[in-house]
């Protein structure tokens, strides 16, 4: 490489603790899921990811963060998740 890494993408998805356990998790419910946690991080100003699917790839919702190179610290991924966490673990299927 000619220089340093600038920045990564980071993708993942959020199961619900309702949805844990080999509970049904469809695409459907995982992008209501995610626009649901999404409306909280925007109504509590506590943090803002996009969330989004590939349909060419045939994937569905996920997060998705850029990290920028030495200025995002691993204290920073561990908020985005507890509070990702914190903002979706009371979803369940009835809310989806």
């Amino acid at each position: 490489m000619i220089n340093e890494p600038m920045g990564a993408n980071v993708c993942f998805s959020y199961t619900p603790p309702a949805f844990r356990g080999g509970v049904e998790y469809t695409d459907a419910q995982k992008a209501n899921v995610h626009k649901a946690i999404f409306d909280r991080m925007v109504m509590k100003s506590s943090l803002l990811i996009q969330h989004q699917q590939l349909t060419e790839h045939n994937l569905p919702n996920f997060w998705r963060v850029t990290c920028k190179g030495e200025k995002t610290t691993l204290e920073d991924m561990d908020f985005y998740l507890d509070e990702i966490d914190r903002l979706g673990k009371d979803i369940d299927a009835s809310m989806v």
